[in-house]
């Protein structure tokens, strides 16, 4: 299964394609087993989004903390007591802010499943070795990988397309969007729309919402882009 056919199924479950496209272009491409291939598609996904929350749950869940211990406050103590207040509000007020971006993120999140892995029918191991980890949602392992194989043979689409979406699942914004940017300048690319949108999504992950507004651009342009529609409904909630 080639990584062509992943994006047809994938068109195929968001609803971009029919079953009778998508069963054609199987059997151009020799494949008899079209429901075993759909379904480990959506296993693949379902992994790779359910150890991205796992990360995620533990960043956000709190420590243990021990038991406090009550006791009375002095005059002083008060006046200091209500400073904090004060200041947890205001701190609590920018969590919110952020944790509404934080959400917009998440609604509008694309994570990429990668491309299949078949060593054996692979000419190049160092790039299938460091897809599977990134298959299974291992990031980190996954860019160290890419970055070691862009340092030893240089840069391709490929390479700097996964290395930016590694970089963007690992939180690492400012680096993802050096990677992504050169595959989104690369029209031919088939990984150029992906990467556009990754970018953008780079933007939300780092709060810079105007940022964002003017990187949608970029896909607004094009109707048939593959999230055209994803960015019409986020540029409306970014302009509330």
């Amino acid at each position: 299964m080639t990584a062509e056919f992943i994006e047809n199924i994938e068109d195929f479950l968001n609803g971009k394609m029919d079953r009778e496209d998508l069963e054609k272009i199987a059997k151009e491409q020799g494949i008899s087993n079209l429901d075993e291939e759909i379904e480990w598609f959506k296993d693949s996904l379902s992994a790779i989004r359910a150890a991205g929350l796992r990360d995620q749950l533990k960043e956000i869940l709190p420590k243990p903390q021990k038991e406090a211990k009550i006791r009375r406050l002095g005059r002083n103590r008060w006046i200091i007591g209500i400073a904090a207040s004060v200041l947890l509000i205001v701190i609590a007020y920018f969590g919110f802010v952020d944790g509404n971006n934080s959400t917009l993120y998440a609604k509008y999140e694309f994570v990429d499943p990668g491309l299949p892995v078949l060593m054996s029918q692979s000419e190049d191991f160092s790039l299938y070795d460091a897809m599977s980890y990134y298959g299974e949602g291992n990031y980190t392992t996954a860019e160290e990988k890419l970055l070691q194989l862009e340092a030893a043979s240089g840069a391709n689409d490929t390479v700097s397309y996964y290395l930016g979406a590694s970089q963007l699942y690992l939180g690492k914004a400012e680096l993802a969007i050096n990677a992504l940017q050169q595959v989104a300048d690369q029209e031919e690319s088939k990984f150029n729309q992906r990467a556009q949108w990754l970018i953008v999504l780079t933007a939300l992950k780092s709060n810079e919402l105007a940022e964002a507004q003017d990187l949608l651009e970029t896909v607004l342009e094009n109707p048939e882009h593959t999230f055209y529609e994803d960015a019409q409904e986020l540029q409306k909630e970014l302009r509330q």
